[in-house]
């Protein structure tokens, strides 16, 4: 089964338009996992660590 050049030219731009999609898609997922990673590093807190130290000079 031969395609026209019509039908070929649509099926390129289909895909283009598909790669173009799956590129935002995957620029919005590199950005949650960039935002999560730095929201991981502020909230790290040993809160457990600093209650249970002894404090002898205070």
């Amino acid at each position: 089964m031969t395609k026209s050049n019509e039908d070929l030219v649509r099926e390129i731009n289909e895909l283009r338009n598909e790669m173009k999609q799956m590129r935002e898609v995957l620029n919005m997922l590199f950005s949650l996992v960039v935002e999560g990673e730095e929201d991981d590093e502020e909230d790290i807190g040993y809160p457990g660590f600093v209650q249970d130290v002894p404090r002898f000079n205070n």
